[in-house]
């Protein structure tokens, strides 16, 4: 008898949960532990933590997106997906990318001058050429399946969320591409970092371009039947998604140019964006009931990851805010840098995972979670790194020593987290919970 194909996404899924764990929270936890303990923190750690936030953003949070994608698109077209055996090659590219930059970067800022110099520069530069092919790759095949299937009149609700997954897919090919750019340019300096100039937009586009789209529109698709969410308001989403796009463009040729005020226009337009999202969403409103049955709100784990998922999209919305209007000249105190971006991608988009993949994945496996308090766990320790990776940032430079010393708990509490969430998955029969009678 022949085994059952492994389902596309599995692959993508625990892959993603293995570099969160290593070189995404585990990381990040050691580098700012160092710093509690006062190692000087030389290139070398700057390198270590450029590679950690590339593992973040395209590893934790793009594979498992991906990998959902990689299921979800093709049934809301109704068709298979088109080269399912290519969909190892993206993860092969992609991971085998990720992981190489998290050894080259560091050990390139540590290597002396002549061949170990050379050597380490070409790994990171090989690094980068995986990740975007392996883009380009996932790019394709998402491309081949949309052009087969039924009529598009027919999928109404493909047509619905559309602009918000083609939008996502081909930031996530102009992130990584970006990013290559940015190897390449370090290799030809002979740096070992990224710069500035070239790394900020690489993050934008992945947050702006990729994360945020994305999650909005399989909310849309999702939270109506995972959360009895009111039916989203679907002209209020378009309309965010509008501003969503001008204010990433403004963003980014603002900061080419060196125009503030052109960027603090972009960010004031991503905030009324993310207002509309929750707004469209109805993600705060009353639920709909369901037939004898009511929706318990405050005592159902998963409906409370949603909630406060889209509450840091709020937090990630006045930060925005505030920053947007120190630019145009308003004089009111300017967050702390990076501060929105912490709150989307450790408040938002991790939430938001936790929360909805406890939803969803079981669903595509088949097989029920181990525990529900496992779901209570994850919402706890997943909103706990976000405010422990948010808050010290707040906090005067008097007090780096205690700051640090924080920001490493967050690196542990998110560990914490993924494991519960990646525990939790590995539930079988024997965990379902017994029907009423």
């Amino acid at each position: 008898m022949t085994q059952p194909e492994q389902p596309v996404w599995l692959p993508f899924v625990w892959t993603a949960i293995g570099l969160a764990i290593g070189g995404g929270f585990g990381l990040g936890a050691i580098l700012f532990a160092l710093g509690a303990w006062h190692v000087p923190s030389g290139v070398a750690w700057l390198a270590a933590a450029q590679a950690h936030g590339q593992v973040q953003l395209f590893g934790w949070a793009g594979l498992m997106v991906l990998g959902v994608g990689l299921h979800f698109l093709p049934r809301l077209r109704g068709t298979p997906l088109a080269y399912p055996r290519l969909t190892r090659l993206v993860l092969g590219l992609i991971a085998g990318g990720l992981t190489l930059r998290l050894v080259a970067q560091p050990a390139l800022a540590l290597a002396g001058p002549g061949e170990p110099k050379a050597l380490s520069s070409g790994l990171v530069v090989l690094s980068g050429v995986l990740a975007s092919a392996g883009a380009t790759v996932a790019l394709g095949l998402l491309a081949a399946t949309l052009r087969t299937g039924p009529p598009f009149r027919q999928r109404a609700g493909l047509i619905a969320v559309l602009p918000f997954l083609l939008g996502a897919f081909v930031s996530l090919w102009l992130a990584l591409a970006a990013n290559a750019v940015g190897v390449v340019w370090l290799a030809l300096a002979g740096e070992a970092l990224v710069p500035a100039w070239l790394d900020r937009p690489i993050v934008l586009l992945a947050l702006y371009g990729f994360l945020v789209p994305i999650s909005i529109g399989m909310s849309a698709r999702t939270f109506p039947l995972y959360f009895r969410t009111p039916l989203p308001r679907m002209h209020v989403l378009y309309a965010g998604h509008g501003l969503l796009v001008g204010g990433l463009i403004a963003r980014l040729v603002g900061e080419a140019i060196l125009s503030r005020r052109l960027s603090a226009l972009g960010e004031l337009s991503l905030a009324a964006a993310a207002a509309l999202f929750v707004v469209g969403l109805g993600i705060f409103e009353r639920r709909r009931p369901l037939p004898r049955q009511k929706v318990q709100l405050l005592t159902d784990p998963m409906q409370l990851h949603a909630i406060s998922a889209y509450g840091w999209l709020v937090v990630a919305a006045m930060l925005l805010g505030l920053e947007g209007l120190v630019g145009i000249g308003l004089g009111t105190p300017a967050p702390p840098a990076g501060a929105e971006w912490h709150a989307l991608g450790a408040g938002f988009v991790t939430t938001l995972i936790l929360g909805v993949g406890a939803h969803m994945l079981p669903g595509f496996a088949r097989r029920p979670l181990r525990s529900e308090r496992l779901v209570w766990a994850t919402l706890v320790t997943g909103n706990l790194a976000a405010l422990l990776r948010l808050g010290p940032l707040f906090l005067p430079s008097t007090v780096a020593e205690p700051a640090n010393a924080l920001l490493a708990l967050s690196g542990l509490v998110g560990v914490a987290a993924v494991t519960c969430f990646a525990y939790n998955l590995t539930g079988t029969d024997t965990d379902r919970q017994p029907s009423a009678t």
